[in-house]
């Protein structure tokens, strides 16, 4: 169970850094984990990803039945607050931190290719593309290959152009898509975007009672403590 809680905010923490040309709202998703034994599916019950977003600060909260996580992204750095079985953890860090992990993933997984397609759908109101995206995932290298709906009205770039997030070069942000995070495999569908406005306060996460940990001991959890 603390693998897949560890898996639960690695595979939400690559959603982040939204920097959209709709500046400010949400987007939820449903999640469905596979590759999940069904006591565990039980367990976690229906889950949720929700990204709620305004100028250069990101906020993505994953709820399930039996454990919450919040994640705030602004210009500073990251706050990570998991709730589960009774426990509270956090993780904090800077800016500088968070472009060194997101160094070490780009040695360890090469970006994906994608083969756009001339396929429209619609999905929670935006008419979205479609891509084939073929991607080296697990210990054994496999290639994976699946379908990703995406939008342009929310890119999200970085200084080079491409696509922040999981899928490195999506020319959008993906609507319908699939993750591949620590030997577990699951489903995002966007359900609902909001265009609200957005209180600054949303963004800013309390750590109090917490254990406070970083996110190589947050990894650490999910290999079982190897």
């Amino acid at each position: 169970m603390k693998k897949l809680f560890s898996t639960l905010a690695v595979v939400a923490l690559s959603a982040l850094s939204l920097n959209a040309q709709i500046k400010e709202g949400s987007i939820t998703y449903n999640m469905i984990m596979e590759g999940v034994p069904a006591e565990q599916a039980a367990m976690m019950g229906d889950m949720e990803l929700k990204i709620t977003f305004k100028d250069n600060k990101s906020l993505l909260e994953v709820s399930t039945m039996m454990m919450s996580q919040q994640a705030a992204v602004d210009e500073k750095g990251m706050t990570l607050v998991i709730e589960a079985m009774g426990n509270k953890m956090a993780v904090k860090q800077t800016k500088e931190e968070m472009e060194k992990e997101e160094a070490k993933q780009k040695e360890k997984q090469p970006e994906p290719k994608i083969e756009y397609v001339n396929e429209t759908k619609t999905i929670a109101g935006y008419e979205c593309k479609k891509a084939i995206v073929t991607m080296v995932v697990g210990k054994d290298k496999k290639e994976e290959k699946f379908d990703v709906w995406y939008t342009d009205k929310f890119n999200y770039l970085d200084k080079d152009g491409k696509t922040k997030g999981e899928i490195k070069g999506l020319k959008g942000i993906p609507f319908e898509y699939v993750s591949f995070r620590n030997g577990f495999k699951s489903k995002l569908v966007a359900k609902e975007v909001s265009l609200e406005p957005v209180s600054d306060e949303k963004f800013k996460l309390s750590t109090e009672g917490c254990q406070m940990m970083t996110m190589e001991e947050l990894k650490t959890m999910g290999r079982g403590g190897k």
